[in-house]
């Protein structure tokens, strides 16, 4: 079916997703059709007659990240990540069908909802919008994509390369996908053939992502991001230099988001005891350790101010934090008497509220 028939529709944006015959989403609602999309219409053999489309009188100005995001209610951000949920959804269906990832889904529909979270990120915010997310695989693949983000701007990334964080975040456990669905949804801890299985994931990512076409170093991370700087890791054992920095990244925003969320065998890390088991990993030498300082500074500093219970049911607020003793912060008591945790032993946080 020739392009042209469907020119009269570029600059057009779409009033309803289009679908192909399978019941993958092609092109989302909301896009301005481009050259690009009419290539796809033709490829897949969309009648023109059936796409809904509207002039675009003139178009609106981009709002800067920071003002779109902080202007929305929590609604507005609740419905956003649930949309960004569905989006994955997609992806691993058309990655099911077609054994090749739809980079631009990824990139219009889900990017720009990581990048405008990161802008005002803030750790118990998000995960506030992603709890109502059924599918634990897509909170994870969220809540990474959002914390790397964010790491990567703290640790000030160029553009280019904050960017390619971005996407490879969204996609570093896309090999999961190709792994039999009884593996996937077991509610048990895996014993070890089943733990062997698992471990392919990452093999299984890094081809599906180069036969995609992605840039080579997004495709790294899915390959890499269980590689440890002690050589711990697999399915290659690297060590330090021999593991691209996008890969420890997320690797460190993957190892907190597991950390941080129930699991079938386990309840979920309070927030300082997922704090020190990173601290420790980082310690003897598991995570790299700039960048495991930097995100501990990053999320740390998110604490100040808030409301704490302690071990002995004394209540204060976080004055100041240490990255050097990051669950022992100083305190100011509700008697205005301070307490500085890392110089008492008996003492510790039980519980932030607030």
């Amino acid at each position: 079916m020739p392009a042209k028939e469907y020119e009269e529709l570029i600059g057009k944006q779409l009033t309803a997703s289009i679908y192909g015959a399978k019941g993958t989403m092609l092109i989302g609602e909301g896009t301005i059709l481009l050259q690009s999309h009419i290539e796809k219409l033709a490829n897949f053999k969309i009648k023109a007659a059936d796409v809904e489309a509207v002039e675009v009188q003139e178009p609106e100005p981009e709002l800067e990240p920071e003002l779109e995001v902080s202007g929305g209610s929590a609604v507005d951000t609740q419905e956003k990540a649930r949309l960004a949920g569905e989006h994955l959804n997609h992806i691993d269906f058309f990655v099911h069908q077609n054994s090749i990832v739809p980079l631009e889904e990824v990139e219009e529909k889900i990017l720009p909802y990581i990048r405008e979270t990161a802008m005002r990120y803030n750790v118990f915010q998000v995960f506030s919008e992603l709890k109502n997310q059924g599918d634990y695989r897509y909170k994870q693949i969220l809540g990474v994509a959002v914390m790397a983000t964010a790491l990567g701007k703290r640790l000030q990334m160029e553009e280019e390369e904050l960017a390619l964080l971005s996407t490879a975040a969204i996609l570093y456990d896309i090999g999961s996908v190709q792994l039999p669905s009884s593996l996937i949804n077991k509610s048990a801890r895996f014993d070890t053939h089943d733990y062997a299985i698992m471990k392919q994931h990452t093999v299984l990512g890094h081809e599906l992502l180069i036969k995609s076409g992605v840039d080579p170093r997004i495709a790294a991370v899915a390959l890499e991001h269980h590689e440890r700087e002690d050589g711990s890791g697999y399915p290659k054992a690297l060590k330090g230099e021999q593991i691209g920095r996008l890969s420890k990244i997320i690797a460190l925003a993957d190892v907190y988001m597991a950390l941080t969320s129930d699991r079938p065998h386990r309840p979920a890390f309070t927030f300082f005891d997922a704090v020190n088991e990173i601290h420790q990993q980082i310690i003897y030498n598991r995570l790299d350790s700039v960048i495991g300082f930097t995100f501990l500074d990053l999320i740390l500093s998110k604490q100040t101010g808030c409301d704490v219970i302690l071990s002995d049911d004394r209540r204060g607020k976080i004055l100041l934090t240490n990255v050097n003793y990051p669950t022992q912060p100083l305190i100011v008591l509700e008697n205005n008497e301070f307490m500085d945790l890392s110089k008492v032993q008996d003492v510790r946080i039980k519980e932030v509220v607030g």
